[in-house]
């Protein structure tokens, strides 16, 4: 199951991606890089969080499940914009010089300040998933 539906996703007001299969396909890679960085927190097939049960919790489950939908939805656009859905693809669409001969080529590019590290992750989703407590690196005393 999808985190983030096409017809939600439009919902939340985006419109960057109006093709379906484009965006079921940006989802899927959304979805295993978010789940990476989030060690796994929604993930059903891990099963310690439910999004559908924290959409119908309380006041803080609720807005966490919503800003992590958010978080999907953002990290599609980011994919769309750079053309890219992998952190190798990401790196390979960074390219910032060429030289052929005596011929040099130089561009400034964008990428390293808008994507998190090599996470392949969108700065604001990165942004977004640390407010609601999902990017903490603690190691369990259980």
């Amino acid at each position: 199951m999808a985190y983030l539906t096409f017809e939600e996703y439009r919902g939340l007001g985006f419109s960057r991606i109006t093709d379906e299969t484009t965006y079921n396909q940006h989802e899927a890679a959304a979805e295993t890089q978010i789940d990476i960085t989030t060690q796994f927190f929604y993930n059903a097939d891990y099963a310690a969080n439910s999004l559908v049960d924290d959409l119908a919790g309380n006041q803080w489950q609720v807005f966490r499940a919503k800003q992590f939908k958010r978080a999907i939805a953002l990290q599609c656009d980011y994919f769309d914009e750079v053309g890219a859905d992998t952190p190798t693809g990401i790196a390979n669409q960074d390219l910032s010089s060429v030289e052929i001969g005596r011929t040099h080529v130089q561009v400034n590019s964008s990428l390293n300040s808008t994507n998190f590290g090599k996470t392949g992750l969108a700065t604001s989703v990165v942004a977004i998933l640390s407010q609601i407590g999902l990017m903490s690196r603690a190691v369990s005393y259980r």
